[in-house]
C-alpha cells in the first residue's frame, strides 16, 4: 500500500481529480501556437520562436486560459480541459495518442517547444476524447531551402535552456532536425507557511536535467504518394523536491522515451488515404531512499492509423478513421506483464449547404479486448455569414456522446486495480459565436456542457484505495477571448499594439457520494478553478518589442467536501526584446522578468512555485 500511495502522489491518476476549438467543422480553437514565417499575421503571445526550448507546461499556463496544475518548476505537470481529467484528455503527435497505457496521462513539463512545428488545442471532446486534445505536428516544408537556427537562454536559479534546429529540403526530398537541453537547479527562496514562523527557506532537491532530439524526413514519390518518418528521443532527470512540511527528502524520478513514426499518404483517384504506424517506448525509474523504493515501470505501444477521405461533387465530403493499438506494460505491481489490444472505427460526412452552412454528422466506436464501447455520436452544424467584404462571422454548436476505457493502472494495480470497471461515458456539448474583422478583431465567445457517468474514482477502503465506477460529474461553463492588432504584414517597421485575453468560468460538481460519510456530493471538484484569465499587452515598432503578460487563476479546493483550498494568484510578466534582419540571418536579443510582484504561491498544495525570476534569451536563424 506504501508503494501504491507514493505512486499516486508523484503520478496523480483518477485519485486527483485535479483536471477534470479546434474541431471538424471548424470552429476556431481558442489556443493555437506555430512556428511563423517572417512578417505573417501570426499572433506573437503564440509565436513560438519566442519561447523555443522552454517547457511546453510552462508555456501554456502563460499564453493561455487553461488549468495547468503543476508540482513546481520542472515537478509534473498534467493538463485540465473544462472541468476534466487529465486521463480524459489526449496529447496527440501528427495524430498519434501518446498517454500512457499504464497512467492514461502524459507529464508536459517532458516536451519542449520547438519540438514540433504547430500546438492545436481542441477544447472539447469531438475527437474521441471525454475532455479534449492538445495535438503537436510537425510540418512537411517543401521547396523551402536550407535554414538553421539557435536559441540560447539563461536565468535565475541555476535555469540554462539551448535549442537549435535545422530545416533542408531540396526537390522532392526534404528534412528537419530538431534539438531542446534544460537544466535548472530550482534553488529558489520562498515562504514556508507549513512551519513555525513562516520562515524564508531554500528549495532543495530541485535540480532537473532535459533533454530531447527529434529527426525528421519526407520524400515525395511522385505527386500522388508522399512518405515521412520521425523519431523522436527524450531524456529527464529529475530531483522531486520535498513538501512544505517535510523539511529533507531525496526522491528521484528519471524518464526516457523514444517515439517512432511512419506515415504514407497517397491519393487513388478521388481517395485520399493515409497509413501511420508508430512505436512508443517509455521507461521511468523512481527512487527514494527514506522509504526503500526503487522502482521501474516500462510501457509499449504499437498504434496504427488508417484514415480515407472522398469528396462527392455536390458538397459533401466523406472521411473514416481505423485504428489499431496493441499496448503492453512490465510494472511488478500489476503481478505479470499485462498487453491489450484496442480497435477503433470513426466516420463522418460534412455537407455543405445554401451558401454557408455546413453539418457534421458521424459516430465512433472501439473494441478493447472483448468489451465494446458505448456507441458515440456526434453532430454538428455551423454558418459563417459575411456582413461585409470585412466583416466575418461563425455561429454553432458541437453535440457528442465520448468514452474513455480504464486505465492499465485502474485495472490491474494490486492491491485496488478492478478487472471488471467499465469504460467512462459522457455526453458533450459546445455552443460558440465568433466575429473577426480584417486581421483586426477576433472575438470568440463560447459554452461547454459535459455529463460524465461511470467516472472512475480510487476510494478508500480500509489501509488500501480501489478502483470504482461510482461518481457522476456534471462539468459546464463559458469561455470567451479577444484578440486585436493594428499590424501590418506588408510593413513590419510600422509601430504596432497587439492586446490578447481570454477568460475560462467552470463549474464542475460531483453528483455522487460514495458512503454515507462522504460529503463530497454538490461540491466543486478539486484543483478545479473557477476562474481562469490571461491577458496580453505588446508594443512594437522597428522590430523592438515590450509585453505583459498576466494570468490569474482562481481559488481552487484540495478537499473533496470543499473543505480546504488554496487561494487564487495573479502573476505578471514582462519583456523586452530587439530582432535584427541582415539579409538572409535574423538575430533576436530579449529579457524577461517572471512573477514580478514576488508572488508566493502554489498550485498543488505544499509544493511552492518560484517568486520573481530573470531571463535572457539570445536568438539566431539563418535561411538561404
Amino acid at each position: 500500500m506504501k508503494k501504491m500511495l507514493i505512486y499516486l502522489f508523484v503520478f496523480p491518476i483518477s485519485a486527483s481529480l485535479a483536471q477534470g476549438i479546434k474541431d471538424t467543422i471548424r470552429l476556431d480553437e481558442v489556443v493555437k501556437i506555430e512556428q511563423a514565417p517572417a512578417n505573417n499575421d501570426a499572433s506573437p503571445f503564440t509565436d513560438v520562436k519566442y519561447r523555443q526550448g522552454e517547457r511546453l507546461s510552462d508555456a501554456l499556463n502563460e499564453f493561455s486560459s487553461v488549468y495547468v496544475k503543476s508540482y513546481g518548476s520542472g515537478g509534473l505537470a498534467s493538463l485540465a480541459i473544462q472541468g476534466t481529467s487529465a486521463e480524459q484528455t489526449a496529447i496527440e503527435w501528427n495524430g498519434v495518442k501518446i498517454n500512457a497505457p499504464s497512467l492514461g496521462q502524459v507529464d508536459l513539463s517532458l516536451f519542449m517547444l520547438g519540438m514540433q512545428d504547430e500546438l492545436q488545442l481542441v477544447r472539447t471532446g469531438y475527437e474521441g476524447t471525454i475532455g479534449g486534445t492538445l495535438q503537436m505536428n510537425n510540418e512537411v516544408k517543401r521547396d523551402s531551402g536550407f535554414s538553421i537556427g539557435a536559441t540560447l537562454r539563461a536565468g535565475s536559479f541555476g535555469t540554462y535552456e539551448a535549442a537549435a534546429d535545422a530545416d533542408y529540403a531540396k526537390d522532392k526530398f526534404s528534412g528537419a532536425t530538431k534539438f531542446s537541453f534544460i537544466s535548472a537547479q530550482n534553488n529558489f527562496p520562498y515562504t514556508n507557511n507549513y512551519a513555525a514562523g513562516n520562515p524564508t527557506v531554500i528549495q532543495t532537491n530541485g535540480t532537473v536535467r532535459q533533454f530531447s532530439v527529434l529527426q525528421q524526413l519526407n520524400a515525395k514519390i511522385n505527386p500522388a504518394n508522399e512518405l515521412s518518418f520521425f523519431v523522436w528521443y527524450s531524456d529527464a532527470d529529475r530531483q522531486i523536491p520535498p513538501i512544505m512540511s517535510q523539511p529533507a527528502d531525496k526522491q528521484v524520478q528519471d524518464d526516457y522515451s523514444i517515439r517512432t513514426m511512419a506515415t504514407w499518404q497517397g491519393m487513388i483517384k478521388k481517395w485520399k488515404l493515409k497509413l501511420t504506424s508508430a512505436y512508443l517506448d517509455d521507461w521511468m525509474r523512481y527512487t527514494d531512499p527514506n522509504a526503500l523504493l526503487n522502482e521501474v515501470y516500462v510501457t509499449h505501444a504499437l498504434r496504427n492509423n488508417f484514415d480515407c477521405s472522398y469528396t462527392f461533387p455536390f458538397n459533401l465530403s466523406w472521411k473514416a478513421e481505423l485504428n489499431y493499438d496493441h499496448e503492453w506494460a512490465n510494472i511488478n505491481e500489476y503481478g505479470s506483464v499485462k498487453t491489450r489490444d484496442i480497435v477503433g472505427l470513426k466516420t463522418y460526412a460534412d455537407y455543405y449547404f445554401l451558401n454557408g452552412f455546413k453539418l457534421h454528422a458521424g459516430f465512433r466506436e472501439d473494441l478493447e479486448n472483448k468489451q465494446l464501447s458505448a456507441f458515440s455520436p456526434e453532430l454538428g452544424l455551423n454558418y459563417t455569414g459575411k456582413i461585409n467584404a470585412l466583416n466575418r462571422y461563425v455561429l454553432g454548436f458541437v453535440a457528442s456522446r465520448d468514452f474513455r476505457f480504464p486505465t492499465m493502472d485502474e485495472l490491474y494495480w494490486i492491491p485496488g486495480g478492478n478487472p471488471d470497471l467499465q469504460e467512462e461515458k459522457s455526453w458533450n456539448g459546445t455552443i460558440q459565436a465568433k466575429y473577426d474583422y480584417r486581421k483586426m478583431v477576433d472575438v470568440t465567445l463560447s459554452d461547454f456542457y459535459i455529463y460524465v457517468d461511470n467516472w472512475i474514482q480510487w476510494i478508500p477502503d480500509g489501509d488500501n484505495w480501489d478502483a470504482e465506477n461510482f461518481r457522476r460529474v456534471f462539468s459546464r461553463g463559458l469561455e470567451a477571448s479577444l484578440h486585436l492588432s493594428n499590424a501590418d504584414e506588408t510593413r513590419p517597421d510600422k509601430f504596432a499594439v497587439h492586446f490578447s485575453a481570454s477568460y475560462t468560468y467552470t463549474r464542475a460538481t460531483n453528483l455522487d457520494a460514495f458512503s454515507a460519510t462522504d460529503a463530497s456530493k454538490g461540491m466543486q471538484m478539486i484543483y478545479v478553478p473557477y476562474h481562469n484569465a490571461m491577458a496580453g499587452l505588446q508594443f512594437e515598432y522597428r522590430r523592438f518589442y515590450i509585453r505583459s503578460v498576466n494570468n490569474y487563476t482562481g481559488m481552487v479546493y484540495t478537499a473533496t467536501d470543499n473543505s480546504q483550498s488554496l487561494n487564487g494568484y495573479f502573476t505578471s510578466n514582462l519583456e523586452a526584446g530587439k530582432d535584427f534582419v541582415i539579409k538572409h540571418i535574423n538575430v533576436g536579443c530579449s529579457f524577461k522578468v517572471s512573477n514580478i510582484g514576488n508572488l508566493q504561491y502554489q498550485v498543488v498544495a505544499q509544493r511552492p512555485m518560484p517568486g520573481r525570476s530573470f531571463e535572457g534569451t539570445i536568438r539566431f536563424k539563418f535561411m538561404s
